[in-house]
């Protein structure tokens, strides 16, 4: 007589296909926010705009920003379920992890747009930071 344990828990699938979809989502607004970037650079080296480059509060660039934020958000959260963490444990984990490396990095772009503006692209030489 074989003994078989009642199945107390319904472990879900491991959400493979939203880690691959979010993946790729993330690319495509990594790319349109490369492109918005070096528009506005652009715009501003060839003076079309009288704004200054530092002010990146446009929704060219936020959009972009939010969805790659967004992708990674799922991207993290997703993977982190298929190593058998909670769906509410991965995906909380992965919106403290992404929103702290999104304001790290938002406010370093805006910091290397400022040195851009006072000595242009020689200011960002890895010889004159030492």
């Amino acid at each position: 007589m074989e003994y078989t344990l009642p199945a107390t828990y319904n472990i879900p699938a491991p959400p493979y296909f939203l880690v691959l979809i979010a993946a790729l989502l993330g690319l495509a607004c990594g790319k349109a926010f490369e492109v918005s970037l070096k528009q506005k650079a652009e715009e501003w080296v060839k003076r079309k705009t009288n704004k200054p480059l530092s002010d990146v509060a446009e929704l060219r660039l936020l959009i972009p920003a939010a969805g790659v934020c967004l992708c990674s958000w799922v991207f993290l959260g997703s993977a982190l379920t298929i190593f058998a963490v909670s769906w509410a444990q991965g995906f909380s984990t992965a919106f403290c992890v992404v929103t702290f490396s999104a304001v790290l990095l938002w406010s370093q772009m805006i910091q290397v747009m400022k040195a851009i503006e006072e000595g242009g692209s020689e200011a960002l030489e890895i010889t004159s930071i030492f």
